[in-house]
């Protein structure tokens, strides 16, 4: 009985060891020779690829590894997730004072020409790849950046998930499909989240902070719950 038991274990636990292993993660430093500046992208997939490509944009002060439970959890889902690294250890903190929308500008333009470094680099190392319109998560910052992305360039965006961003006003297209998440802590500035159009969930408890790997399995489980639910309406 003993035995049986010991191998049940083992089973369990190879079982467990090959959903694991079933995806994968790698570092790609990419380089825009244009602007003199590395990009570092962190790509998640699984063994079956379904072509959708999924690109996170990360929050001030946090990195761009910090939301796996997202990029885990769609790639398990077959989709092609490029988590973009933003801010460099070189560049200058973000402004704190003045008018913020005008001097966090450039930041932003710098995203979205990130944003679209990237998806010509995948052109050309992963062709079989459906680059024409993609799904867009940001959080904070990367979520201001995201909605840049999608307002200049709409017609390369199926759907756009926003981790509490507070700063760009969110694209009033109605060929947009946008889900935000809300924290506890804060509120968004005046003019960005539009009256109506917006699907917008509270996350329970959550601060703003919170809406990366650092929150609680909970948080990371609604959030999770919610970008499923709302990609397979």
């Amino acid at each position: 009985m003993k035995y049986f038991k010991n191998l049940c274990l083992v089973l369990f636990a190879f079982i467990i060891a090959s959903n694991v292993y079933a995806l994968e993660s790698k570092t790609l430093d990419m380089f825009d020779k244009d602007r003199r500046r590395n990009i570092p992208v962190v790509i998640y997939q699984g063994d079956n690829i379904n072509k959708t490509v999924v690109i996170i944009s990360h929050g001030y002060g946090a990195k761009n590894t910090e939301y796996s439970f997202i990029a885990d959890s769609l790639a398990s889902r077959g989709y092609f997730v490029a988590s973009i690294q933003h801010d460099l250890e070189t560049d200058k903190p973000p402004p704190t004072t003045g008018n913020l929308f005008d001097r966090r500008k450039p930041l932003w333009e710098r995203g979205v020409q990130n944003i679209l470094f990237v998806i010509s680099e995948l052109k050309k190392i992963e062709p079989q790849l459906n680059l024409s319109k993609v799904i867009l998560i940001g959080h904070s910052n990367g979520g201001d950046i995201s909605m840049m992305f999608a307002t200049v360039h709409s017609e390369m965006v199926f759907k756009i998930f926003s981790l509490d961003s507070r700063s760009y006003p969110f694209p009033m297209s109605p060929k947009l499909e946008i889900l935000r998440f809300c924290a506890s802590d804060d509120e968004p500035d005046e003019g960005v989240v539009p009256d109506t159009g917006i699907q917008e969930i509270y996350a329970k408890g959550a601060r703003h902070i919170d809406l990366s790997d650092r929150g609680s399995s909970k948080i990371k489980d609604e959030i999770q719950k919610s970008i499923i639910q709302f990609l397979d309406r």
